[in-house]
């Protein structure tokens, strides 16, 4: 393969335009529903409609409560796919490096709360080294699993889907293997 035939380097970003988008979207949806539903009611239309406002910001900051900072850093770069590998951005920001021909699985999950799941076939040919449990989160079922999430990155999950399919072999490529 030539440098002309290798797939170029995608990095996947962090968009806080997509994310105050889709704050704005649940902020305007939750206030049309309460003013049809006061309007359903009788009551004026405008009455409450500070509540759902209230709501999505008391569940932001018991989110983040719920969640350890060290737990909860989301690097700017947490995804990158190079010619030789992918390459993922962990809590620390540490970076690590998993050879295409190393991935068993690589999978989204999640429509609300995407995430990439990966798991290497030898943890010992990862750079550096994982270790079991290393990069352990909730939701994790194995101890070599990386899960990456996905919410509100660029350039969007379609395109990691056609990248991973394009550049892993088989099942490996977003599909989950028979059991």
């Amino acid at each position: 393969m030539t440098a002309a035939d290798e797939p170029p380097t995608i990095e996947f970003r962090r968009s806080r335009g997509r994310q105050v988008a889709v704050l704005a979207a649940a902020v305007l949806t939750a206030a049309l529903a309460v003013a049809a539903a006061n309007l359903a009611s009788g009551d004026p239309w405008w009455d409450g409609l500070w509540t759902p406002a209230l709501w999505i910001l008391a569940l932001g900051l018991l989110r983040g409560a719920a969640r350890p900072s060290s737990a909860g850093h989301r690097p700017q770069l947490p995804l990158r796919l190079t010619a030789d590998q992918l390459e993922v951005t962990g809590p620390g920001g540490r970076t690590l490096a998993v050879g295409w021909s190393n991935i068993a699985r690589a999978e989204i999950t999640g429509r609300f709360y995407p995430v990439l799941v990966i798991e290497p076939a030898d943890p010992e040919r990862t750079i550096p080294p994982l270790a079991r449990w290393e990069w352990a989160v909730a939701g994790q079922s194995r101890p070599y699993e990386i899960r990456v999430p996905l919410v509100h990155q660029r350039p969007g999950r379609d395109l990691l889907r056609r990248e991973l399919a394009r550049r892993l072999p088989g099942p490996a490529a977003g599909r989950r293997p028979a059991r």
